[in-house]
Parts: C-alpha cells; structure tokens; sequence
C-alpha cells in the first residue's frame, strides 16, 4: 500500500513539474509565491510589454511605461525610449520571469517580474528596476508589503529627485 502510494505521489510531482515548470508550456492562472520559469525573448511589444518565443505575450508586474500611442506628444517621446531601453536589454536574450501568485491578467498576458540572465543562468539585470531608475516608468498598483516593494520607490525617488525620463517635465 505505502509503496502505491509513494509511486502516486511521484508521479502527481512529475506531471505538476511537466505541466508548470517547463518554459513553452501552459503557464497555470496561479502558482506559488516565487514561482520561476525560464524562456527567450522573441520581440518587445513597449516598454513593459514583450513577446517571448513561444508567443506567450509578458506584462512586466509592478511598473508602467508611456504608451506608444500616447495622445500627448511628450510621453510618446518616453515611450520609444522605454521600448528601447527594454528592447536593448532583453530582446533576442533569456530571460527569467518570478511570478507572485496570480500568473495572468484580463487580456491573458503572463505578469512577472523579469530578470535578465547570463548564459551560466544566473539573474544579472532586473529589468523593471532599470525602467524606473531611467525614469521611463511608474509604479503600477504596487501596494506596500509586496515583493520589491522599498527597491521600486526608492528608485523612483530618485529619478524624480533627479529629474530623469518623465520627471524631467
């Protein structure tokens, strides 16, 4: 009996590990806090938004860029830089995406925290850090208590102390 039971238990882990650890496979609609997978980037969309290689189109969590298509002139200006900045960094690269529990928003884009990596694997840039320490962001819905919480404000005091990207108006 116990050793029907270890083989059950086994097996469930393989399936869970198969269905939601393994990059281009479905991502569930929540996960565990930490939660990571690993993919490549085929193209970004804007600022905080990019298209990994499976097509499974990512929302970067905890920031906002400008709209490409920003009515207000000054924006779209912060808005190309933003994409750029994005597309400089991670285009074409792995990267690796941290989930908090809720993996997917109304328009079924995957949001994450996006960390670029080496080729050793290793996390060497993160990206919404860089988004708003430019300037080009703002913090999205991020309350007090969450991950990155005291890293997003402090950097984007400093950009506005600093006038950088959109605080520069």
């Amino acid at each position: 009996m116990s050793r029907l039971l270890v083989t059950l238990s086994l097996f469930l882990l393989f399936l869970i590990f198969n269905t939601c650890c393994v990059p281009g496979q479905i991502i569930p609609y929540k996960v565990p806090y930490g939660y990571t997978v690993k993919g490549t980037v085929a193209r970004v969309i804007d600022g905080d938004t990019f298209v990994l290689s499976d097509s499974d189109h990512v929302r970067m969590l905890g920031i906002d860029t400008p709209e490409l298509d920003d009515a207000d002139s000054f924006y779209v200006h912060y808005a190309n830089a933003a994409k750029h900045l994005t597309d400089s960094l991670i285009n074409g690269k792995r990267v690796k995406l941290t989930f908090e529990t809720k993996t997917r928003d109304m328009f079924d884009r995957i949001l994450a925290y996006v960390w670029l990596t080496t080729r050793g694997g290793r996390d060497s840039l993160f990206i919404q850090a860089e988004q708003l320490k430019a300037g080009y962001a703002r913090i999205r819905y991020y309350p007090k208590g969450k991950r990155y919480y005291d890293i997003f404000y402090n950097l984007r005091r400093t950009a506005m102390k600093n006038n950088l990207g959109i605080w520069g108006r």
